[in-house]
């Protein structure tokens, strides 16, 4: 069994560049905030601070599923600026197009897909199957600099030292409750009920002195 140094936090925000429509592999990065943290077991929260682009995890070997994923997408919710087709079969514009055609459709891309993700790590990794991987996918046609919030919460494992340290102070509990037991019992053994009344009721300091050390031993 492994010892932990207790739960610790590490936040920091990384940036991507794209280059346009498509996907950005971030789990190189990721994983690389993970390892610099020292986290090596934990949950890690990440957030796209964007309206116009999303994350995914996916297939990782073969490419052909990400041009799949894009002309899905492209389907779906097609860049020309125009929305979906009214009762009269008609298209209208959107109203949110100060950017351009591809400005309303990648904020609906967005909404459909995910901005956030929580994952697990272990082994100072993020604990993914073989063939997954985590992509950043833009959804403008130009490119531009993302940021993400990452979010890791964890146990980071002990150093010799420490772990040494923990072993001591386990001890030395297990030592100190195992004398409170023998010294209760000994109070235990020593208490003579009816002392008080022998003594006229009025209790003698000795009897005072064992109720305390009763006390203290019970708690």
């Amino acid at each position: 069994m492994k010892v932990l140094a207790g739960t610790v936090q590490a936040l920091e925000e990384i940036a991507v560049q794209t280059q346009g429509q498509g996907f950005s592999n971030i789990t190189p990065l990721v994983n690389d905030f993970v390892a610099r943290s020292g986290i090596t077991t934990g949950l890690l929260s990440l957030c796209l601070q964007h309206t116009s682009c999303s994350m995914t995890i996916n297939e990782n070997a073969d490419p052909r599923v990400l041009k799949d994923l894009a002309a899905w997408m492209e389907a779906v919710v097609p860049q020309d600026g125009k929305g979906p087709a009214d009762a009269q079969g008609q298209r209208r514009r959107y109203l949110h197009d100060d950017e351009g055609d591809d400005d309303m459709p990648a904020h609906i891309r967005t909404a459909l897909t995910s901005q956030t993700m929580t994952l697990s790590v272990h082994n100072s990794r993020l604990l993914l199957g073989t063939w997954q991987a985590v992509y950043l996918w833009e959804h403008r046609q130009l490119g531009s600099r993302r940021r993400i919030a990452c979010h890791l919460i964890g146990e980071k494992q002990a150093t010799s030292t420490q772990a040494a340290t923990t072993q001591t102070a386990s001890n030395q509990t297990l030592l100190n409750l195992r004398n409170a037991t023998r010294l209760n019992q000994q109070i235990q053994d020593r208490i003579h009920p009816e002392a008080w009344a022998e003594d006229g009721g009025n209790p003698t300091d000795v009897d005072l002195l064992i109720d305390r050390l009763h006390d203290i031993s019970d708690s």
